[in-house]
């Protein structure tokens, strides 16, 4: 008789195989998946839609915050807030219903501070607090926002009421139709005059331009009347990022 069936009867060699092969399952059953090269794509797709531009009120003035990069939870981009233009940085946390943001500004700055901010994915709009980082005279305010977006149905829109800044000039499309432009004229290619001009007009969109009528002016040369509009990103994620004139002057967003 073999020594294995003769000091270990068959009925136990099953016992045992029976034994060794549910512990396989219960071990196969309850360790974790492999994460999939999908699935951070997926974490990454859901950070892009951050990306953008968005407006709110803030203690009665209108705020831009504009975020231009969200990756590998970090986050940059900068605000403007009555024409001061601050970057800021920070980090995101997906959660069940959208997203958790912080974002600080310098700090350089006596109102610099600390936005916390939760985004809805759904309706593409956040609410949030701004808290001081060095200056204990400033109180906390809370404040909300909404996405810009800048493509519509019935072709592109523009955001009017923010502002665009360039080389020692700055431009402003207001609600009501109005634009103003400051600007210093430039002498040389390295001085410029030291009274500001301002030039006021009327604006109206034409597709993916600005039409403006300036007011008739003997004492300047009056500006360009059309401005093309410039983007980044694409799609729904399209944001404004300023205007070009058809003489070659460029305006962003902020001053």
């Amino acid at each position: 008789m073999p020594y294995f069936t003769k000091n270990y009867p068959v009925k136990y060699l099953i016992q045992v195989c029976l034994i060794a092969a549910i512990f396989c399952a219960c071990k196969s059953s309850t360790s974790s998946p492999p994460v999939s090269d999908s699935t951070v794509v997926a974490v990454s797709n859901q950070a892009d839609s951050l990306i953008g531009l968005y407006k709110g009120d803030f203690d009665g003035k209108k705020i831009y915050i504009t975020i231009n990069y969200a990756k590998n939870n970090h986050l940059a981009g900068y605000n403007v807030l009555n024409g001061l233009r601050r970057n800021v940085s920070g980090s995101y946390k997906i959660v069940d219903n959208g997203f958790d943001v912080t974002l600080s500004e310098p700090g350089d700055h006596p109102y610099d501070g600390k936005f916390t901010i939760h985004f809805s994915v759904n309706d593409r709009k956040g609410n949030g607090k701004w808290t001081p980082l060095n200056n204990s005279s400033l109180k906390a305010k809370t404040f909300d926002l909404a996405k810009v977006s800048l493509t519509g149905g019935n072709g592109i829109s523009f955001e009017y009421d923010y502002p665009l800044a360039g080389d020692h000039r700055d431009i402003l499309f207001a609600k009501d139709g109005s634009c103003t432009l400051n600007y210093y004229e430039m002498h040389s290619d390295s001085t410029f005059a030291q009274q500001m001009i301002t030039v006021r007009g009327n604006w109206e969109q034409k597709g993916d331009s600005v039409l403006v009528t300036w007011e008739k002016r003997n004492d300047i040369t009056l500006p360009a009347t059309i401005y093309s509009i410039q983007f980044e990103g694409e799609g729904d994620e399209r944001f404004l990022t300023g205007v070009e004139s058809t003489d070659s002057i460029r305006y962003w967003t902020g001053p």
